[in-house]
């Protein structure tokens, strides 16, 4: 009713360049069930559940999302959609209260396989799991690249929390995340929660705080593209000028060392904030596809850029408390890169190509950060009104010769709208990158958004050499381009039959996309996409993927899949589902 009113009309089913909203029919028929696609050890979420005096040694996660498969005129259809649920468990503590044997069941003996019987014989056991909440994250409504033309698209992420008490079903606050609807109504709930920030700087520095549930939403929407700069993925930022902060001391803390620095601190902290910074499409695991996806429908990495740096903060926390040691419990910003973990200090490796930035001006406002690595700079790529940080990332020197596809070319602004974000408005400022006038195998030229591409891409066509892979050497880095997956007018028009499994099998065009893989990310708005098995020469490529923009992959959207109950609407061709026009 909110975006009806704001002159943004739904639709589940559609033959319009309109918005699209999730088809609620996925979540009772027989034919779709939401399939465990990671099991995740957060035992250092230990260090909040200490704060409100529970005993428990952390958690464990179980991740599923919603997956569909059936048969349709003779042919399995089956795909994934962008709808997770995160069921919690409370790891139990040793009889001694502590968490060393707990932590310590996560490492195998000599003689044990990682298995399904090791997990569920030891570190995933019943007995020392107790059920705490269920935890929901889900694309509920997306806006086609053929109608947010600057933007390349938009999204929006539903995020709430349950608890479940046998057939009670209960809403449980966000974690640190405000109402900020409700506060800023409530001049003296919001001057409390100031007062909150104030007596537990120290803490909002380290990262390791609990904001008190007065203060908390119970749902909040996060949104894309460019969700990192979003105003609306800023909730303390829409709460709180830096100033309000500037009498507190901010001259023995590790990363907060200014007013603006804590409100970003703050808003990084935040459900939607930390969903949009470092993540992919809105979410930090998704898991990979099973072998009933269509090769042309899977994703190579399954996991955000935010969780690949997590992973080793978690295994050096763990293996400190498995060893009776204090971990470090110090948590970045959710968009650092990779760092080298001790006891007492974060040593950041550079970030890589097309990875977040802080620019100078931003970075000066906090303590020890990270610098571009790879020859490249940090660049700003959009700024967000009322938003203090400007999006950036570590990219190529101005006219570099190492220009690849998929490299940002435009630069731009976006008009926040504080109550409708759903109406925010980017605008082009410039182009950096990418000046060929035209399509060719030898030169590059920018790639618009309205094609679905956020801030534009540089983009060269595949030559005999790209087709086969001839850079790609054993031992040898990977190179940042790969002759991947384009979509085109074939692909267009065959989504917009709502074929399903004839626009993926026989409607697709070879480009130069960048080079991803488990180790070398996507920028925000792409992930990595896999190639299918059948491509010619795929041996020299193995474990290497191509950066799309997230909604040219079906399984990432809501909207226009094929249905096993039918749909008596067809999508019309300029949708946006993919290029306008041919690569």
């Amino acid at each position: 009713a909110e975006m009806k009113a704001g002159g943004r009309t739904l639709y589940e089913v559609t033959d319009g360049n309109v918005g699209r909203i999730m088809d609620m029919r996925w979540l009772k028929t027989d034919a779709a069930r939401f399939r465990l696609v990671g099991v995740i050890n957060r035992l250092d979420r230990r260090d909040f559940a200490v704060l409100q005096g529970d005993r428990s040694c952390g958690e464990v996660r179980f991740i599923y999302r919603l997956a569909y498969s059936f048969r349709k005129n003779g042919k399995l259809l089956a795909s994934r959609l962008p709808f997770n649920f995160n069921a919690v468990y409370s790891a139990a503590p040793d009889a001694d209260g502590g968490c060393v044997g707990t932590a310590g069941r996560w490492t195998p003996q000599l003689d044990e396989a990682v298995d399904a019987g090791w997990l569920t014989g030891g570190p995933l056991e019943k007995a020392g799991l107790a059920f705490k909440q269920l935890e929901l994250n889900a694309q509920v409504v997306r806006f086609p690249s053929g109608q947010e033309t600057e933007f390349g698209g938009q999204a929006a992420y539903l995020m709430r929390v349950f608890g479940i008490d046998g057939a009670a079903i209960s809403e449980k606050p966000l974690e640190n995340t405000p109402d900020t609807a409700r506060l800023s109504q409530d001049a003296a709930l919001k001057a409390r929660l100031a007062v909150y920030v104030g007596a537990n700087l120290p803490a909002v520095d380290e990262g390791v705080y609990e904001i008190p549930d007065e203060f908390l939403a119970r749902k909040i929407i996060s949104w894309s593209t460019f969700g990192s700069a979003r105003q609306a993925n800023h909730p303390f930022t829409q709460l709180f000028q830096p100033k309000e902060f500037a009498p507190l001391d901010y001259s023995t803390l590790k990363l907060v060392r200014t007013p603006e620095a804590l409100v970003e601190r703050l808003d990084n902290g935040a459900c939607q904030g930390c969903h949009q910074a470092g993540s992919t499409a809105g979410f930090h695991f998704i898991g990979l596809d099973d072998e009933t996806t269509s090769p042309l429908n899977r994703i190579e990495v399954g996991i955000s850029p935010h969780l690949h740096a997590e992973i080793p903060r978690r295994q050096a926390w763990l293996r400190a408390t498995a060893e009776g040691r204090e971990p470090n419990r110090f948590r970045p910003l959710s968009f650092a890169p990779p760092a080298a973990w001790t006891d007492a200090a974060v040593d950041y490796a550079p970030a890589e190509m097309a990875m977040p930035c802080l620019m100078p001006e931003d970075a000066a406002r906090f303590g020890a950060t990270w610098q571009c690595g790879g020859g490249t700079v940090c660049t700003p790529l959009a700024t967000a009104s009322g938003v203090h940080t400007k999006l950036a990332q570590c990219l190529l020197p101005k006219d570099s010769e190492k220009l690849f596809s998929g490299h940002p070319c435009l630069t731009g602004s976006i008009a926040s709208n504080a109550a409708q974000p759903f109406n925010d408005r980017y605008s082009k400022s410039g182009q950096f990158a990418a000046f060929a006038s035209d399509i060719s195998r030898t030169a590059y030229t920018c790639r618009p958004p309205k094609i679905g591409v956020p801030g534009g891409i540089a983009y060269r066509g595949c030559d005999d050499k790209d087709r086969s892979f001839a850079a790609f050497k054993a031992g040898k880095p990977m190179p940042n381009e790969i002759c991947g997956l384009v979509g085109g007018k074939k692909f267009d028009i065959c989504v917009a039959t709502n074929n399903f499994d004839q626009c993926l099998g026989g409607a697709v065009n070879r480009g130069n996309r960048p080079a991803c893989s488990a180790d070398h990310f996507c920028r925000e708005d792409y992930m990595c996409q896999s190639l299918p098995p059948d491509t010619p020469g795929i041996g020299k490529v193995k474990g290497i993927g191509f950066c799309s923009p997230t909604y040219f992959i079906f399984q990432m959207r809501i909207d226009n899949h094929a249905t096993p109950w039918g749909s008596p609407v067809r999508a019309t061709m300029g949708a946006g589902f993919g290029a306008a026009e041919e690569e």
